[in-house]
């Protein structure tokens, strides 16, 4: 007979001895149950700490989630503001264009090719995998139409500004002086009867008749093309004043300006006088604007 393993138990507070035999089988089984009751054991711990993990995770997304949620529905509150802002400066555009007499920005091209979709951004709107896509891919896309938008504005404005100056600048060239402030016209544009020659003519310009030795002035910034005698207008000037038009002063007494010289407007050029053909003391003023004489009553203002 086998001999069985004996277990032997010795209790310190009494002086009994027992004694417990154990089968193989019995240990086995012990053990087994120990070490599947072991990992049940872990496995339940370790379930429970990647739950904690997994729930402060989803906890901690859900609100990120939700955060993000709510500055997308911000932002898209700011785009539609800056949206209508811009509406309102395309508003202010046409009317600086009608004020500057440019044609207005065409209703196509102030859509600024507003249309299409992103494929990526599409991708991500049908993904179950983002709870705010549309809001992010409708942001994106109101983004991207407000940067053409403005970009637009910025280029229109860029024009208006450049026409602005450009006008600035040619008012500075347009000979809106009287040249002899207090002469009175003693002949105008157009038809006449020519004072010696008696015959038909046209005149091209207008008189203004004044006393010898009246200061001429500029009627507006020019350069002189040139100064000195010219057949039956005597002593003469002549200005280009850029942009098309140019100005000629004759029958001068004496002249203060030289050929190539830059005057400004109301900068003196000579005196009245009656050299030339000229009966009496008067200025004869041309207006000309692209080689086309014009009647220079229609430019020039007493204030």
């Amino acid at each position: 007979m086998k001999k069985k393993p004996l277990l032997i138990y010795v209790n310190p507070e009494a002086s009994g001895v027992k004694e417990f035999k154990l089968s193989f089988k019995k240990i086995i089984l012990s053990i087994i149950a120990f070490v599947i009751l072991s990992v049940l054991t872990l496995k339940y711990s370790a379930d429970l700490i990647v739950d904690y993990s997994q729930n402060t995770k989803i906890t901690q997304l859900n609100n990120e989630n939700g955060f993000l949620q709510d500055e997308l529905v911000k932002m898209r509150n700011k785009i539609s503001t800056l949206s209508s802002s811009v509406d309102i400066l395309g508003e202010k555009d046409d009317q600086l264009r009608a004020l500057l007499d440019l044609p207005p920005i065409n209703s196509d091209v102030r859509k600024v090719g507003v249309g299409g979709t992103d494929p990526d951004m599409s991708n991500i709107m049908q993904s179950d995998e983002f709870l705010f896509s549309k809001n992010l891919f409708d942001n994106r896309k109101l983004l991207n139409k407000l940067e053409r938008e403005v970009r637009l504005e910025k280029e229109s404005y860029q024009k208006l500004l450049t026409t602005v100056e450009r006008q600035q600048d040619s008012l500075r060239y347009l000979p809106v002086l009287k040249p002899v402030p207090s002469a009175y016209l003693s002949s105008g544009f157009g038809m006449r009867m020519h004072p010696i020659r008696k015959v038909r003519h046209f005149h091209r310009g207008i008189d203004l008749a004044a006393m010898r030795g009246t200061p001429i002035i500029a009627p507006a910034d020019g350069q002189v093309i040139s100064a000195g005698r010219n057949s039956g207008y005597g002593l003469s000037v002549l200005l280009d004043h850029k942009y098309g038009f140019k100005t000629r002063y004759g029958h001068m007494q004496k002249i203060y300006v030289r050929k190539g010289q830059f005057v400004k407007r109301g900068d003196k050029l000579g005196e009245v006088g009656n050299t030339g053909l000229a009966t009496s003391s008067h200025l004869h003023y041309e207006v000309y604007y692209k080689g086309k004489p014009l009647n220079p009553i229609n430019f020039y203002f007493n204030e």
